[in-house]
């Protein structure tokens, strides 16, 4: 988690460093490599906004899937409103109710 973290300082900027969304994006690649769910979502995020990689939300999904299906509650909460802005209201439905079961 800590190659995590340092991902998120690099995105936001803090501990001295500069905001570098580029760097942020390596740190949470190779995070996402040792197992890291938080930043598979960090990931998954900035390919569906094009934040230091070039923009693909198809990606982006794909990743909050794998996230999702890793347990992690804001990646299927998104899933589910991407669904339903999909037109696909029971798969969004079940998203959506799965996340708030999960606490979210």
């Amino acid at each position: 988690e800590a190659i995590n973290f340092l991902g998120k300082k690099y995105f936001f900027g803090g501990l001295g460093l500069q905001k570098d969304a580029r760097r942020a994006v390596k740190c949470w690649e190779e995070a996402v490599e040792l197992g890291s769910v938080d930043a598979l979502y960090s990931l998954a995020s900035c390919y569906r906004l094009g934040n230091g990689v070039e923009q693909n939300e198809a990606k982006g999904f794909h990743l909050y899937g794998k996230a999702a299906m890793q347990g992690h509650v804001e990646s299927r909460c998104n899933l589910g409103i991407y669904e339903g802005d999909q037109g696909n209201y029971d798969r969004a439905l079940r998203h959506l109710l799965i996340s708030a079961k999960m606490g979210h």
